[in-house]
Parts: C-alpha cells; sequence; structure tokens
C-alpha cells in the first residue's frame, strides 16, 4: 500500500504594535529552536509560513534565522507560502490592497530567498466565495484551510485526502484540507502515538494527503509548550518517529501540485475554522451553540457535531464591538483616500503612507478568541500609530510644512449618519454627532497615539467561568481550549458591564457629584438622556479656525419626569496648535427650576496605566495615588494632567473655573492562552459642574485640551518624580512588564 503523504505546514506571526521583547522570547522559545529541531532532520520536508511583520522583525534582530531559512529553501527542504504581507484578514480588505499585499509578500520572498511562491497562508482561514479572484490575480495556485470549511458543504471525512478545487467568474485555486483531529493531537498526544494516527490518518482507512497546519507559537510559546517539546524532546522524537515510519512519507503543498490530480470542485461558503465560528457569535449564542454540541456528543453524534454545527462568521466581530468596527472602516477610508493621492505624491512617499495604511489592517486587534486581540490596548494602539503615520504623511502632500485647518464629514461607522473630521497639522478629531456629539478619537500626530483609545465593558462567554471558576487544569493540558484558569486574584469584581460606549466629550448628569467607586460599579443613576442621543451641528470655517457647534434640546428624568435642558458645545480648532477648546451653554426650557450635576466625562489611554512612570497630575501636584490606572475625586481642581514620563510628554485638560473632578480605571477581563486576565483599557475623566437654574437660565463652562512636550509644572517640588527611563516597558500594561501569555500572539490559537 502506498504512504500516508503527509504536510506539515507552520505559521508564524506577531502583531503591529507588539514588544520588542515579547517577540525576542517567541523567537527564543519557539521560531529558533523550531528551526533548530529541523535542520537536524534534513530529510523531512516542510511548509512555512512568516508574516511579513515577522519577516521585518528578523530583518532587523535576527537576520542569521534569515540566512539559515534561505540554506533550508536552497537545498529544497521549505517550501515558503506568501499571505498578506502584513497579515489582514483578506475578505476585510479592499480589492486592491488584497492583490496588493499579496504581491508585496511574493515580491519580498522573490527578492530575499529566490523563489517565487504559489502557495499562501490565508489569515485565520477567513474564507469568502469572491476570494478566488483576488487570489489568482495576484498568481497564487493554492492554499491551507480548515477541513470543517469542506465538510459544511458536504464533503465527508473519508474524502478529505488530497487538494480540491474552487473557482470564482472562472478564475481556480486548489484548497488543501488541514485536519482538525491532527491540531489537537500536535503537540499534545505522545509523539509515537500522533506517528502511528499518521500512518492511517482517514476514516475507514486507506491512503492520500494528511496536512497538518497551525500556529507555529504552540511549539514553546503556549503554556507548557516550550518544556514538552524541547526539554522533553517531543518534537524530536515526533520527526523521527516519521523518518522510522514506512507508512508516512513527508511533502509540500507544491509537490503535490505537481502530482496529484484535485479531488473534485466545490464551492465554500463564508468561514473560517470551527473555533473561529464559536467565537465570533454573541455570548448567548456561544453558549447555545456549546450546549447543541453537548446534546449530540452525549447522543454519539460527535461527527455530525462537527459537520453541521459551524457556529457565526468572522465580520460579525465588527458587530460586536464597536471600538473594532470603527479601526476598520477607518482604515478602509485611509486606504481609499490614500488611492487617490497617487498621482500628488512621489512614488516613495505614497508608498510608504501605504505600507502604514497596509499595516493597520494587521488582524489581530479587530477580534478576540482565545488570545487578548481586540482587549489589548497596545495593539490597538500598533494600529492607531500606523493610521495616524500615514495619514500625516497624506497631510503634508497636501499642505506642505505650513500650517492648516481642513474639515469634513463622512460615515466612518457607516450608520447612515455622517461623523465630522476636524484636523489641524499637529491633530485629527472625529465627532460623532448622532452619538451623544462624542469625541471618538482625537489623533495627536507628534506622538502617533489616538488618545481615546477606550474599549467599552461588555460581557464575554467565558465570564461565566470567573464568576463560578472550574477546578484549574494542568499546565499540559490537551490544547489551550480548555477550563478558564483565573492569572490574577479579585477578577470576578470587574465584571460590570455599561450600558454605553466609552469615548471623549459625553455629556453625563447626576444628582450629585458621583462617587468614582460606584461608578465603576454602574451603581449612578443616569439623569439626562444626552449621552448617546443625536445632536444637531454646524460647521463653520476659515482659514485659520474651525468651529463645530452641536446643540441637543433634551432633558433631565426624576420620578417619570421629564424636565426640558438644551445643551450646546461648541469645538474650537485653530490652525498651529496642538489642542482644541471645547465651550459649553446649558440653558434650562423648564417653567420650573432645574438643579443637577453636569459632568463633562472623557476618557484617555497613555497605556502602561500601572506603571510608575504614567502618573497624574491634578493644580501642579501628583495626585494620590498617582497611577493613571487608579480612582479618586478631587474639589476645586482648574487643570489635571496625565503625564507620559518614559516618553516626555503630557495631555493637560483645564477648566475656566473651579470644579470638581472624578476619575476611574476602565478595567475589563479577558482571555489569553495562559488564562483570564485584566486590561486597562482607559482612564475616565469627569469634570463635574452643579447646575442651579431657574427657568431659562443659562450657565456656561469652557475646557481646553492640548498636548504638550516635556513635564507639567509641579508645585512644591524641585523637579518632577517620574519613573526612570527601563523602570517600564513604554507601553506595558502592567507593572513589572507584559505577561507573555497574553501579548505573544494576537492571532488565534486553535
Amino acid at each position: 500500500m502506498e504512504p500516508v503523504r503527509f504536510v506539515l505546514c507552520v505559521h508564524n506571526h506577531q502583531p503591529v504594535g507588539n514588544f520588542d521583547h515579547v517577540i525576542e522570547d517567541a523567537y527564543q522559545r519557539a521560531y529558533l529552536p523550531f528551526l533548530e529541531v529541523l535542520e537536524r532532520h534534513p530529510g523531512i520536508a516542510w511548509v512555512l509560513h512568516n508574516s511579513g511583520c515577522l519577516w521585518e522583525w528578523f530583518e532587523e534582530h535576527h537576520p542569521e534565522y534569515i540566512d539559515r531559512i534561505a540554506r533550508e529553501v536552497r537545498e529544497g527542504r521549505i517550501e515558503l507560502l506568501a499571505g498578506g504581507f502584513y497579515e489582514p484578514v483578506l475578505p476585510a480588505c479592499t480589492r486592491e490592497d488584497r492583490r496588493g499585499q499579496i504581491t508585496r509578500m511574493r515580491d519580498y520572498l522573490e527578492r530575499r530567498f529566490g523563489v517565487t511562491p504559489r502557495g499562501m497562508w490565508l489569515t485565520e482561514r477567513v474564507w469568502e466565495p469572491d476570494l478566488p479572484v483576488d487570489l489568482a490575480a495576484a498568481g497564487i495556485t493554492h492554499l491551507p484551510i480548515d477541513d470543517t470549511q469542506l465538510h459544511q458543504v458536504g464533503v465527508s471525512p473519508e474524502s478529505v485526502r488530497g487538494p480540491f478545487l474552487t473557482e470564482s467568474s472562472g478564475q481556480r485555486v486548489h484548497l488543501f484540507p488541514a485536519l482538525m483531529s491532527l491540531r489537537y493531537k500536535i503537540p499534545y498526544a505522545e509523539p509515537e502515538a500522533v506517528a502511528e494516527f499518521l500512518a492511517d490518518p482517514f476514516p475507514g482507512g486507506g491512503t492520500g494527503l494528511a496536512v497538518y497546519a497551525d500556529d507555529g507559537e504552540k511549539f514553546g510559546v503556549w503554556p507548557g509548550t516550550h518544556k514538552r517539546i524541547y526539554t522533553g524532546r517531543w518534537l524530536d522524537r515526533f520527526l523521527t518517529a516519521v523518518e522510522q515510519a514506512s507508512g508516512i512519507v513527508t511533502t509540500t503543498f507544491e509537490r503535490e501540485l505537481a502530482t496529484t490530480e484535485a479531488e473534485s470542485l466545490v464551492y465554500l461558503p463564508a468561514g473560517s475554522y470551527a473555533e473561529m465560528g464559536a467565537w465570533s457569535l454573541p455570548p448567548d449564542f456561544q453558549e447555545r451553540l456549546a450546549r447543541a454540541r453537548e446534546t449530540l456528543e452525549r447522543e454519539g453524534l460527535e461527527t455530525e457535531a462537527r459537520l453541521f454545527l459551524r457556529g457565526g462568521f468572522w465580520r460579525n466581530f465588527f458587530a460586536r464591538y464597536p471600538e473594532s468596527s470603527w479601526m476598520h472602516m477607518r482604515t478602509l477610508e485611509a486606504s481609499t483616500r490614500c488611492r487617490t493621492f497617487r498621482s500628488a505624491m512621489k512614488r516613495a512617499a505614497w508608498e510608504k503612507a501605504r505600507d502604514h495604511f497596509w499595516r493597520a489592517q494587521c488582524n489581530c486587534a479587530y477580534w478576540h478568541g482565545v488570545f487578548g486581540g481586540l482587549y489589548l490596548p497596545h495593539l490597538r494602539h500598533g494600529i492607531y500609530a500606523e493610521l495616524i503615520r500615514g495619514e500625516a504623511d497624506l497631510a503634508r502632500s497636501l499642505h506642505g510644512r505650513r500650517s492648516f485647518v481642513a474639515s469634513r464629514s463622512a460615515d466612518l461607522d457607516v450608520d447612515g449618519h455622517d461623523e465630522i473630521v476636524l484636523e489641524n497639522e499637529a491633530q485629527v478629531l472625529f465627532v460623532d454627532p448622532n452619538k451623544g456629539g462624542r469625541l471618538v478619537e482625537w489623533d495627536d500626530r507628534a506622538a502617533a497615539i489616538n488618545l481615546v483609545n477606550v474599549l467599552s465593558r461588555r460581557p464575554e462567554y467565558y465570564h461565566r467561568e470567573v464568576r463560578e471558576p472550574a477546578e484549574a487544569a494542568e499546565e499540559t493540558a490537551d490544547t489551550i481550549h480548555t477550563a478558564v484558569r483565573a492569572k490574577e486574584a479579585g477578577l470576578r469584581e470587574l465584571l460590570t458591564y455599561d450600558w454605553y460606549e466609552r469615548a471623549a466629550l459625553t455629556d453625563r448628569f447626576f444628582d450629585e457629584r458621583p462617587d468614582p467607586e460606584r461608578l465603576v460599579c454602574a451603581e449612578v443613576r443616569e439623569l439626562g438622556d444626552f449621552v448617546d442621543q443625536p445632536y444637531l451641528y454646524e460647521l463653520a470655517e476659515n482659514e485659520e479656525e474651525i468651529t463645530l457647534r452641536l446643540v441637543r434640546e433634551g432633558g433631565l428624568w426624576r420620578h417619570g419626569t421629564r424636565q426640558p435642558l438644551r445643551v450646546e458645545k461648541v469645538l474650537r480648532l485653530r490652525a498651529g496648535l496642538r489642542g482644541f477648546e471645547v465651550a459649553y451653554r446649558y440653558r434650562n426650557l423648564s417653567a420650573s427650576p432645574l438643579q443637577a450635576v453636569a459632568a463633562v466625562e472623557t476618557h484617555l489611554n497613555l497605556l502602561a496605566a500601572q506603571a510608575a512612570d504614567r502618573f497624574l497630575v491634578i493644580d501642579g501636584q501628583k495626585a494620590s495615588p498617582p497611577i493613571l490606572g487608579a480612582s479618586g475625586a478631587a474639589q476645586a481642581v482648574t487643570w489635571i494632567a496625565l503625564v507620559d514620563g518614559w516618553h516626555n510628554w503630557h495631555v493637560r485638560l483645564s477648566a475656566d473655573r473651579p470644579v470638581d473632578f472624578v476619575r476611574h480605571p476602565v478595567r475589563t477581563v479577558s482571555l489569553s492562552e495562559a488564562g483570564a486576565e485584566s486590561n486597562d483599557q482607559g482612564l475616565a475623566l469627569l469634570f463635574c459642574l452643579p447646575l442651579d437654574l431657574g427657568p431659562g437660565e443659562e450657565e456656561t463652562f469652557g475646557l481646553r485640551l492640548a498636548v504638550s512636550d516635556g513635564l507639567p509644572e509641579l508645585r512644591g517640588r524641585r523637579g518632577a518624580a517620574v519613573g526612570k527611563r527601563g523602570r517600564a516597558s513604554p507601553a506595558s500594561p502592567r507593572k513589572g512588564g507584559p505577561s507573555r501569555g497574553a501579548m505573544s500572539r494576537g492571532a488565534a490559537g486553535r
């Protein structure tokens, strides 16, 4: 009998925005030792995909790794796969960007390794039926997908023994199904048992092609795997068992295409691997899907559960998380605008801006599964940093180095209502009149940071296990898809959820100055109907200044009675300044006195909220406690400053009179491959103004928000007591450095 042909395909990736020391750790624990083991087994043919993000990092930090890969390629042991260079989910990109990113990767591999790959890695195996047109146009002939994607269209497990063909508009590609069963055996089952399975992997017996295609990080980065794979020699033993097995021969996709006919023609629906289908569902539907699978398995229908229960659709992450949708739509619009500048810019300058937008398409910060993903502020920061740098390049091409102001309106979040964009050479403001007249993004170009990088608190399916933890699983459990471990104490107390989307310049009203701890627990009664309701707006602009006037005639509700109140806020952005002003006017429209506390709520995120070199200053003195991850309140405050001592700049918010001030951190509970953990998503800052208005009376209030280099003045001190360089990572989410498990991958693990 002919031997089973085995493809060992490994995909390595690190997100845009990840820390160098985290990637270095992954290199030392997984990428390098994996290559070293494979070098000791020259008879094993294998397939490698490194994302463009990683290739660039290797070029800068470990070019010797690339040289070693090049030797393996020259000697015919490795097939290199292309893909979208910066690891985008291709269906979420424009057609031009799909083709452009793939071409960029193929050009890099040809230049660096002397090969022009025809195969590619499909990011997170997210497939949509129109992809073959763009893949074929970019020179791609084949790619691996999950075998469960074939099962969904009636291809039985017994029939998954080789490549399949699919097409769109007559453009075809070959699909190589990777066995889900192998993903769960490698590297968790004993190596000899995996080799024994590989010798007879198909239901009903017989020979064919068995494909393993999964993340390289599970070979050393995932919990317990480095010890198991390298200290315990799992990988070496497995490869030896494969070499010694007479019924297994290793091969590559390219070799298979040259010698093997496609099994049949298939048409796949939009989808991905099975776990992604579950993660993309809302929490209650994830629970219902899990119950349905358990029911079928109890009835002895485990195979049917795998075949027919597919879960949801990757793009639904944009619906589940408005913050993800906003980043996605911003990136789409920025990339589209970039193309309109092509003829007006020098080629090198245009390609530099375009590459920033391509980096911003890196998938990891847009969704969340068993890795932190969207929940990791530094990954979102990485996306925004690329967007801001690219848009700054475009602005310089249009306006040169001179001061300017500009505005535009566009439905950026595709909700049927325009957002307003205010811009000068130093910053960009994105205002959503339809949802509370809020400032949803504030980009500082010098620091390349979106200061309003906040994530609202929402329920997740795994939160039920945080509330009622199961017995702890062993570190070397079968996979990372096991009972949720708590990486830190106190997570249960953080499971409070927001009723609104957090942003800046949100208008809130209370009976009295809110207590910060009650705000954290969402126990403060909201009086007004302004937070997420529409405002009318007028825009005025000249060469020196833009004024955006937002007005809502809403009301305050008490005991079922509505008392009408008019809120007007005017944003003023001037040319040449690294800040802006907002002027409020409150008018009692009722025939009776109105008493309340008006609170202007703004969220800012300087990252590293627990680090000593990120701190809060109130009226010239360090707050107590000073860190940006703490709650507090103060009276008669005229200005505050959020300080980034690591990068030596700060954000200052100044009121036009002394007012009460309240702050509290926004902390979420998310999942990483090492367990559940908390993440600081930003600091809520509330300037509280008491209103005591007779019928028809008005009250005004003004704020100025600005970014400055250096440190703010500190009264009564000889100098600013900031943390020294080296004490905290520049964007570390907690004191003592980042968690390796939470940040080693922003992509999903299987």
